[in-house]
């Protein structure tokens, strides 16, 4: 079966994921803290994983900083493919640094404001 994001999820029945929550710092920190309130679930763990559960459709938004090419170059033919939008912080195609993935535009405009895009 062909993997599906939730095109329809919200940020109220999002659920977000990261890595670490120490992999925030200062005003990234607390802008992930906002984000988090607002969402239904918020799970730490998972790394490269939580963007192939994103593409899958059981989770809306992946937020990860300080990422090298590597780490997330071959997950966006994934995510893109599943309907799913992934970017870095300026919304441009990520090659490191700041990635914000989610299941749909709307999830991922409001991410991407919530980091401070």
């Amino acid at each position: 079966a062909a993997l599906r994001a939730r095109a329809g999820a919200t940020a109220r029945d999002a659920v977000l994921a990261a890595t670490h929550p120490a992999m925030f710092n200062g005003k990234a920190r607390r802008c992930f803290d906002r984000l988090a309130a607002r969402v239904r679930l918020t799970r730490f763990g998972g790394e490269c994983y939580n963007y192939c559960l994103l593409a899958h459709g059981l989770i809306d938004i992946v937020i990860e900083d300080d990422l090298q090419p590597h780490d997330v170059l071959p997950l966006v033919p994934i995510v893109r493919g599943a309907g799913g939008v992934i970017s870095d912080i300026a919304g441009n195609t990520p090659r490191g640094g700041m990635v914000i993935a989610a299941a749909n535009q709307q999830l991922h405009q409001e991410a991407l404001r919530a980091m401070g895009g």
